[in-house]
């Protein structure tokens, strides 16, 4: 079962940092091009989140817990779990801001949903830049226990 445990915890990090990219990618398809697309893109955006990305890094959390306990310590293990924690809070934060933008598009209060929009992007590269930290760290966590 532990052999299984790496590969799927990679799967669910790529299916996550998928999800991440794609959905910049339809922001800047959709963000700025008139209030009827915002609404689209702020209904879109949450529906990928409740069925992909919420999913995608619960799974990644589940499975790097396991991995975590059987690893050997190290303080680039410690900063490899600070960077891959900071990038699932960062992402529990955007969730709630996308849902909030999505629900301030409905209302038709769109300085808000300028605000909360704002807000997300910000924290969306926190997530980002997190996902790619902590998957350059466990890289080299990976090549430094084959190499040793």
């Amino acid at each position: 079962m532990r052999a299984l445990l790496l590969p799927l915890h990679l799967t669910f990090v790529g299916l996550w940092l998928g999800c991440v990219l794609t959905e910049a990618l339809f922001e800047r398809a959709l963000l700025g091009h008139g209030r009827d697309k915002e609404l689209i893109l702020s209904a879109l955006h949450r529906r990928v989140d409740l069925f992909i990305e919420i999913p995608a890094f619960v799974l990644v959390l589940a499975t790097g817990g396991l991995l975590l306990a059987g690893a050997p310590t190290s303080a680039l293990l410690h900063a490899k779990v600070g960077v891959a924690l900071l990038a699932v809070a960062a992402n529990v934060y955007c969730v709630y801001l996308v849902f909030k933008r999505h629900r301030l598009a409905l209302q038709g209060d769109w300085q808000g949903f300028e605000k909360a929009d704002h807000l997300q992007h910000k924290i969306g590269a926190v997530v980002l830049l997190g996902i790619l930290g902590a998957l350059g760290l466990g890289l080299a966590l990976f090549s430094g226990a084959v190499s040793g």
